[in-house]
């Protein structure tokens, strides 16, 4: 390292690889940053972060004890067999069929009524994500492109 002798004492303090140097030369800048100051911080911060955790986690464990006690209040031991397939009858006989046929119908309206009010949809391509009718695209692909490149606005 020839140029080393013709650099500045200050930035040749810099080019120390000890911590110790580096935390020398910003003191001396004047920014008052010092390694160990810095390790004292992380460390409580550390701990700061490992109580908090350990408070949640005291918080979580209360939340769920309190659940458990409103639900053997809701469900009595003695009843709770009796209650619980109440609840599940009525699942399986309302609830799912009631899912299923609101599924079915919510798909048949994207399918097949949706063409009431100018047919299937899709992403108009080259419009990042702006949806057309299927029916006006497939009429004339041709036009639809060259009004995109003439940046004429979708007209749906």
């Amino acid at each position: 390292m020839a140029f080393v002798s013709e650099v500045p004492a200050a930035a040749r303090k810099l080019l120390l690889p000890s911590g110790a140097a580096m935390a020398r030369t910003l003191g001396d800048v004047g920014l008052g940053f010092d390694l160990d100051g810095a390790a004292h911080l992380l460390s409580a911060l550390w701990e700061l972060i490992k109580a908090k955790a350990a408070a949640l986690a005291a918080f979580f464990a209360s939340l769920l004890a309190a659940l458990a006690k409103k639900a053997d209040e809701l469900f009595p031991p003695e009843t709770r067999s009796e209650t619980l397939s109440q609840w599940l009858r009525f699942g399986v006989t309302v609830v799912l069929p009631a899912l299923v046929l609101l599924c079915f119908l919510r798909c048949c309206w994207r399918c097949c009524c949706a063409r009431g009010r100018g047919g299937r949809m899709m992403v108009a391509p080259g419009r990042r994500g702006v949806r057309m009718p299927r029916d006006a695209f497939e009429a004339n692909p041709r036009s639809y492109f060259r009004d995109l490149h003439a940046k004429k606005a979708l007209v749906s």
